[in-house]
């Protein structure tokens, strides 16, 4: 039974910075050519995301907290 539970951590773990490298690429793509690149906004998604965290008060911040623990637990 761990040894699925490893299993499912790691290939969520690998999920994770799969999808962090795409938006990495999307928002390099998007300063770079001026404007959404295939229809797709990666940095007016990441704004809106920020600015729900912002508008949020003190459960924002500790939401961002988390996150941000989340992303950096390697």
């Amino acid at each position: 039974m761990e040894n699925i539970f490893n299993q499912v951590g790691n290939f969520v773990g690998k999920l994770t910075n799969l999808l962090i490298s795409i938006m990495s690429l999307g928002i390099i793509a998007e300063v770079l050519f001026g404007g959404p690149v295939l229809g797709l906004s990666v940095i007016e998604g990441v704004m809106n995301i920020i600015s729900l965290f912002g508008s949020n008060g003190v459960v924002g911040i500790i939401a961002l907290v988390v996150v941000y623990q989340l992303l950096e637990r390697k």
